[in-house]
């Protein structure tokens, strides 16, 4: 049953990655992508409200990053033009379904027995699921810089939506990813009992370093008016130190040491 439910939802994304690329979404990639995404939420989330706890293995938090990702495109599709981002953000959900249905883990249940705990967890997901939906923001938008290089003009005869648009969303992505990273970075102090023997040292500097870069690229937006490829590298950097982090200290922790966050 659960191999049909991911295919389904594999399904559904798919056809939510090829629909049209406008500048809003249309009806039948709205329909595909919560078709998608309530399957995939289901899957993951069915073992936490059991109460046996949540598994976040590498591939589970893959598939978790994707998922909050698609989901949050959804919510901003209702009052914004996410354009040709679509289709990286259901591709990529595709790949988190079936990296997690493929190579599943063995990574130990976490038990959220506090309401603490469960806030930290929430607002860590959401914070990679945000600024995983804000990196693949600013792809699209070096994709829309590099096209109007080449093809120099008005933006009107490349389609999609206007530069200034995207820019807007992004730092709007940004800013929501940046306050969700920050009380992920709050909450996680006050649960950790010890950051050396639950393995989380790695994992602290690395997010802590990434949030200072996060921090300057909004104050250099707010101070300075960063835009463009300035803006691109700051988020990309910010966004690969975030993954390092997270998905780099759990893979030497998993693959390497084999142990775990404790």
């Amino acid at each position: 049953m659960q191999t049909l439910i991911t295919v389904l939802a594999m399904a559904a994304y798919a056809i939510a990655a090829i629909g049209p690329s406008g500048q809003n979404l249309r009806r039948l990639q709205l329909t595909a992508g919560i078709g998608g995404a309530v399957p995939h939420g289901g899957l993951l989330l069915t073992p936490l409200l059991s109460g046996s706890g949540i598994h976040l293995g590498l591939a589970t938090a893959v598939s978790l990053v994707t998922w909050q990702s698609a989901v949050m495109l959804l919510l901003f599709a209702a009052r914004e033009p996410v354009g040709g981002l679509a289709r990286w953000v259901f591709t990529a959900a595709v790949v988190g379904l079936a990296i997690d249905w493929l190579v599943p883990g063995d990574s130990p249940p976490v038990v959220l027995d506090s309401w603490l705990l469960t806030a930290h967890v929430a607002c860590s997901a959401l914070a990679y699921g945000v600024l995983t939906l804000a990196a693949m923001q600013a792809i699209t938008l070096w994709s829309r810089n590099r096209r109007l290089h080449e093809h120099p003009g008005p933006q009107t005869q490349l389609g999609g939506v206007p530069l200034q648009t995207m820019e807007r969303i992004l730092f709007q992505m940004i800013g929501l990813g940046f306050a969700l990273l920050t009380l992920s970075l709050a909450s996680g102090l006050v649960v950790t009992r010890n950051v050396i023997e639950q393995h989380l040292a790695h994992k602290l500097v690395f997010t802590v370093v990434a949030w200072a870069v996060f921090a300057a690229l909004l104050v250099g937006r707010w101070q300075l008016g960063w835009r463009g490829r300035t803006a691109i590298r700051w988020m990309g950097t910010g966004y690969a130190v975030l993954g390092l982090a997270y998905f780099g200290s759990k893979w030497v922790l998993e693959s390497l040491m084999h142990t775990h966050w404790g």
